[in-house]
């Protein structure tokens, strides 16, 4: 019988997989001795002090502890059973036996934790360094800073220095018989720096990666000691938050996956860029932590393509079908983890890995997930049965991930209504898409405008539709004309044709003398875009939480506010709030005085929206972010937003336009 070491069933010897957990098994693996938790404010090397147990497997504890003598200062502590005959004789104070010898590095069957073909010392700070072994001579080994690229060599002896270890550890024999007196201080003040194969296989091997491995995504070990037959590792105090624990409130959406999995492409290959393989990719070691970085948290299976391990982890639904079929495996495995962790993110299912040993899974996306087709494709690539169907290496998925990022894909609502007090309805709205769906020249452009008309006896009606058909005419002719033209300076120029178009107007009608509209519009070709406006009709962008105004009034009130007089606040209450300084048919001659942004690129997850004053008279910019924010469709931002004008008094027309970048 076998024991699960995940969750201590035990299983027959030739069982695959646990009955209770899933959790892949090995035949003829040793049965693991349970892990009873230490009670809080156990102390521990005379260093750390329990203060709670955090979590826990058949074989593993995690506690928070507290360092002993520091106020304030805690640290995560992970413990197994010693598994070295030499710790536990110790630990039972019987003499220890010699350690054995270390395999060949260069076997196809040697451990990764065994690896030692360069001795790791410390510096005073902490740092590692690494030394060239010794010769046949006394001279010591010169100090080289190890390289960020090529195969990385794991010490279990470093573990063994790792924080103990005085900076003096590389000098002459004579040199260190003269600080003699502070190596012994120094061993008063810290506990005593154990045999690096006290820390057991699994300790040995996230001890060594920690003290050579330097990348912000990974969760390291500050070092690791032995007592009471037991072994610990020493890590940061922090709270993290596993991809499991996030996935259970709904799956992420595409933007958010795409990011995850840009992350998760550059720390892989930083360690393929070791010459190594991850092994332990699954929603339990993906983590973040409390400013929302990344972290790795699983060192524990990390080996070089020429190692067999002999208790490969099998993370059913992420572990690659060659680690089922005992294959030859290399780092096409960490793309597949990938990749299934995408399917889990998009979906919240796990990929079906029962059959893995002899073909492939069933995958399912529709019915019932609906994927970008490209996003799918992709993902089917990363996940193909055999390695070689895959992605060639871990950058050029990166790559395609990184191209899908950048794709924006816009969605849009445009409303209008009258309000709680005007008979009539004078603004006017337009949602436009201009597509040209060809592989010589595919373009994809839209338009959209809110116009609020002015001047009464249905003149300001009349001028808000003029403006807006006159702006569509301008800009679907000259962008069918070519690219040419710079966007805010085509969508400036269709304002101010705009204009022309309704002092023609007015001069063929002189009944309609006064008439004008204000108007601000968005022109895209995603990502790209611009925005431009005369009059007090608002353009905002709201974008990670912020919301901020993108145009710039043409009011009486708003040249109050830069000259100082008031302040905004006060000018939402001020007499000549609606006072506006420029308009389309303002003046009887000469342009309008239309601005335009900077052209400007979207990111996944901006909303942009245009409004008329009759939104902005009664809403405030934070209750106009609270809304945007919290809906999940453009067109329920919409309506949310005239509702809240309406219910805040509705004295004007009020038409909004939202749109999101997605």
């Amino acid at each position: 019988m076998i024991r699960c070491p995940e969750c201590g069933q035990e299983a027959p010897d030739d069982a695959r997989f646990c009955d209770r957990c899933g959790q892949g098994l090995t035949a003829g693996a040793r049965p693991v001795a349970t892990v009873e938790p230490l009670p809080p404010g156990t102390e521990l090397a005379g260093a750390y002090r329990i203060v709670e147990l955090l979590g826990r497997t058949s074989e593993e504890n995690r506690y928070r502890a507290e360092v002993i003598g520091v106020i304030g200062e805690f640290r995560e502590l992970r413990e197994r059973l010693a598994s070295s005959p030499a710790a536990l004789d110790e630990a039972a104070g019987a003499k220890p036996e010699e350690a054995p010898t270390l395999a060949d590095p260069s076997s196809s069957t040697a451990k990764t934790a065994e690896l030692h073909l360069r001795e790791q010392a410390v510096t005073a700070n902490g740092a590692a360094e690494t030394a060239t072994p010794r010769g046949d001579g006394d001279a010591p080994a010169t100090a080289a800073a190890p390289s960020d690229e090529g195969a990385v060599v794991l010490s279990v002896e470093a573990a063994a220095d790792a924080d103990e270890a005085p900076a003096h550890a590389l000098e002459s024999p004579g040199a260190t018989e003269n600080r003699a007196a502070e190596a012994v201080e120094s061993v008063e003040r810290a506990p005593e720096p154990m045999p690096a194969e006290d820390l057991g296989d699994v300790f040995g091997r996230v001890m060594a990666l920690s003290l050579t491995l330097n990348h912000p995504a990974i969760r390291r070990a500050e070092k690791g000691f032995a007592t009471g037959g037991r072994v610990y590792l020493v890590y940061p105090s922090s709270h993290l938050e596993t991809l499991a624990q996030r996935l259970t409130a709904r799956p992420l959406a595409e933007a958010e996956a795409l990011a995850l999995g840009i992350q998760l492409c550059q720390v892989v290959a930083y360690f393929h860029r070791h010459a190594l393989r991850v092994n332990d990719l699954c929603p339990e070691s993906v983590a973040f932590d409390d400013n929302g970085r990344l972290q790795l948290t699983g060192l524990d299976y990390v080996s070089n393509d020429n190692e067999l391990q002999e208790l490969p982890i099998f993370n059913d639904g992420y572990t690659a079908p060659e680690v089922y079929r005992a294959r030859r495996v290399t780092k096409s495995a960490d793309i597949f983890a990938i990749g299934a962790l995408l399917y889990t993110c998009l979906t919240g299912e796990r990929l079906e890995a029962e059959s893995w040993r002899e073909e492939a899974g069933p995958v399912r996306f529709y019915p019932p997930h609906v994927l970008t087709p490209a996003l799918e494709q992709l993902i089917r690539r990363a996940i193909r049965f055999e390695p070689e169907a895959r992605f060639s290496n871990v950058d050029e998925l990166k790559a395609e991930l990184v191209k899908l990022a950048g794709t924006v894909a816009i969605r849009a609502a445009a409303l209008t209504d009258v309000g709680m007090v005007r008979a009539l309805n004078e603004d006017s709205v337009l949602a436009l898409e201009l597509r040209q769906q060809s592989l010589v020249r595919p373009e994809t452009s839209l338009l959209y405008v809110v116009a609020d008309g002015m001047g009464g006896a249905e003149a300001g009606e009349v001028a808000s539709a003029i403006a807006v058909d006159a702006i569509r005419a301008y800009v679907d002719h000259h962008l069918a004309a070519g690219p040419d033209a710079q966007l805010p300076d085509l969508l400036r120029e269709a304002l101010e044709e705009a204009n022309r178009k309704v002092l023609e107007y007015a001069a063929a009608h002189p009944e309609a003398r006064g008439l004008g509209s204000t108007a601000v519009a968005a022109l895209l070709a995603p990502p790209e875009a611009a925005i431009a406006w005369v009059g007090d009709s608002r353009a905002y962008q709201w974008r990670d939480g912020e919301l901020r105004q993108l145009s710039k009034d043409h009011s009486l009130v708003q040249r109050l506010i830069e000259i100082g007089q008031i302040t905004p606040e006060e000018a939402r209450h001020h007499e000549h709030k609606n006072v506006i300084t420029r308009s389309l048919g303002a003046r009887t001659s000469g342009p309008a005085g239309a601005e335009a942004l900077p052209q400007f690129r979207l990111k996944r997850g901006d909303r942009i929206l245009l409004c008329s004053d009759g939104l902005t008279a009664h809403v405030e910019d934070e209750r106009i972010a609270a809304i945007l924010e919290r809906n999940r469709e453009p067109h329920a931002a919409a309506r949310e937003l005239i509702t809240a004008a309406n219910a805040g008094g509705g004295t004007d027309n009020i038409s909004v336009v939202v749109i999101f970048a997605d």
